[in-house]
């Protein structure tokens, strides 16, 4: 990997742009109708359960679909933008990523934590309203990093299989988190290299085209943070990091942390401002 990345022209940015915009259209979509859905009955938890988990793996299963077409779109268009050469996108095998969950299972197979999650709460003396909502916010960040894996698990393979591509870059939104600010710090990254991320991360790979005119610099996350005013900065990092940069004393990329994943690569994190300061 390397600094900095560029791109040919701003039309090539704005494309992203919008490509992130209708992602996030989808998973907000997605997430407003399986979190109405929910009902974990107290007689009946894993029943309920059940039921609600087939009406979320619909959900999610189209959302996966229509994430994929997004993500082809995307790709020829970014592609197309930075050449100035129409191209194609590689064929993505959608059985790969529609109805699977990050790891590859069937969504309804890899679905099984957030009911256990509600049985082990109430072992442990928690209320049954306390243990559903233990097992809806579980259930909701799976809905989230599944529906978010359709559009990056196909636009990973398939940057990695046109040549025209050689890296990509972290592109945060408007609304990202402090950890993701920080770690969009303009690295340029190898196609096959692991796309990091966390949960509820809203975060794109933008693709790095090869000879192109590099006239373009898109903000880097650091950037983005000091535009913001001293409220909406402490609102993404928390009022003693969000001061301790004010002042000087530390600067954003030493907040980008890492947090440990058992079955998946670590996922971003914020670390402690403590561990910052050191």
């Amino acid at each position: 990997m390397n600094l900095v990345s560029m791109a040919a022209n701003q039309r090539s940015l704005r494309i992203t742009d919008a490509y992130q915009a209708r992602l996030k259209q989808v998973a907000a979509r997605v997430g407003d109708l399986t979190a109405a859905r929910w009902d974990l009955a107290p007689s009946d938890f894993d029943g309920s359960y059940s039921a609600w988990r087939q009406v979320a793996v619909e959900a999610v299963s189209r959302a996966q679909r229509e994430n994929l077409r997004l993500t082809n779109g995307y790709l020829a268009a970014f592609v197309a933008s930075e050449t100035g050469r129409r191209k194609r996108p590689p064929v993505i095998d959608s059985e790969k990523y529609v109805g699977k969950s990050r790891d590859g299972r069937d969504l309804s197979e890899a679905w099984d934590s957030p009911v256990i999650k509600a049985k082990v709460a109430i072992s442990k003396g928690k209320t049954v309203e306390e243990a559903s909502d233990i097992a809806k916010a579980a259930a909701q960040q799976l809905v989230s990093l599944d529906t978010w894996h359709g559009a990056r698990g196909p636009l990973s393979e398939g940057m990695t299989i046109m040549v025209q591509v050689t890296g990509f870059v972290r592109v945060p939104s408007g609304e990202s988190c402090g950890a993701c600010l920080a770690a969009a710090d303009g690295t340029v990254f190898a196609t096959d290299d692991i796309f990091q991320i966390h949960a509820e991360c809203d975060c794109v790979a933008e693709p790095e085209v090869e000879d192109v005119p590099q006239t373009v610099q898109r903000p880097t996350g650091a950037e983005m943070f000091n535009e913001l005013t001293p409220a909406e900065q402490a609102a993404r990092v928390g009022d003693g990091a969000a001061e301790a940069i004010q002042k000087g004393r530390i600067t954003l990329s030493d907040l980008k942390g890492h947090s440990p994943m058992v079955n998946e690569p670590d996922w971003i994190t914020q670390r402690p401002l403590a561990d910052a300061l050191k």
